[in-house]
């Protein structure tokens, strides 16, 4: 553990909890940040307290500004933000509701079961660029975000902010997760609460080049780091369960995909020494 800085020493960034110790700390601060319900948050430890809360960075920086109050602290950890709606939806949701899954205009929707499971709405070579996970009930998401080139420049797991470039900016409001680079250009924009996952920015690229970037409306295959084209249309509700694939086939010729997808791209482009 290391103090956030040195004059605020009884805040400290928790960086050695185990799994279960993450899970209970979700739990209890019902999934999102304790001022604002941000499902993107760091684990911290609170002034004389062994149980680790969820503070997005927006609030984190605010803390270390002292625009809020160690008061204000005690007051969101003792009642946090997500315990506090009553109109808005938060993160918990009924098993036997379905969650829509929206990228671009191209909609499916995850069911999970009581006990919980995954949902990959995006997924490249093997690897989970955008997952929904359910835990007994409540929902949290994964994602890596990249930049045109494939290098990672963000990544969350189960809401834990464990990769982000510095003074890049985070905001949540009315359920919509923005995130902005230093020049403050969104990067990534997401609707993100228990009923509905709505993602409309983001580059989701692997370091190949193959991937998927959403603008908007369009959702648009990448392969080799060129366009392999556009969705652009609603899919069939209920139709899949799975997201958005690609599977660069000649590449990795032995993966394995899991599950059903909407959408599957397959490289068609023959490399050096492939069969002809």
């Amino acid at each position: 553990m290391q103090p956030i800085e040195a004059h605020k020493p009884d805040l400290t960034l928790a960086t050695d909890l185990t799994d279960q110790q993450k899970l209970e700390a979700r739990q209890q601060c019902f999934y999102g940040c304790v001022f604002c319900g941000s499902p993107v948050f760091r684990y911290y430890f609170p002034p004389d307290s062994l149980s680790a809360v969820l503070i997005c960075p927006l609030h984190t920086k605010q803390l270390r500004s002292t625009l809020l109050s160690a008061s204000t602290l005690v007051e969101r950890i003792n009642q946090p933000f997500n315990q506090q709606r009553v109109n808005k939806p938060g993160f918990s949701f009924d098993p036997n509701r379905r969650v829509q899954v929206s990228v671009g205009m191209n909609t499916v929707y995850a069911d999970f079961v009581p006990s919980g499971g995954e949902q990959y709405c995006i997924w490249v070579n093997g690897q989970e660029l955008f997952t929904l996970h359910s835990e007994s009930g409540w929902l949290c998401f994964s994602f890596i975000l990249s930049d045109t080139t494939g290098q990672v420049l963000i990544r969350v797991e189960k809401g834990e902010l464990q990769r982000s470039p510095d003074q890049w900016e985070y905001s949540y409001e009315v359920n919509t997760l923005k995130i902005r680079d230093q020049q403050r250009r969104l990067q990534f924009t997401a609707q993100l609460c228990n009923d509905r996952v709505l993602l409309t920015k983001g580059h989701f690229v692997d370091s190949f080049g193959d991937g998927f970037v959403v603008e908007g409306n369009r959702v648009i295959a990448m392969l080799d780091g060129q366009k392999g084209g556009q969705y652009m249309h609603r899919i069939e509700p209920g139709r899949y369960k799975g997201g958005w694939a690609l599977f660069n086939k000649i590449r990795h010729p032995e993966l394995v995909m899991p599950g059903n997808f909407a959408f599957v791209c397959a490289a068609k482009r023959k490399y050096p020494g492939s069969e002809r």
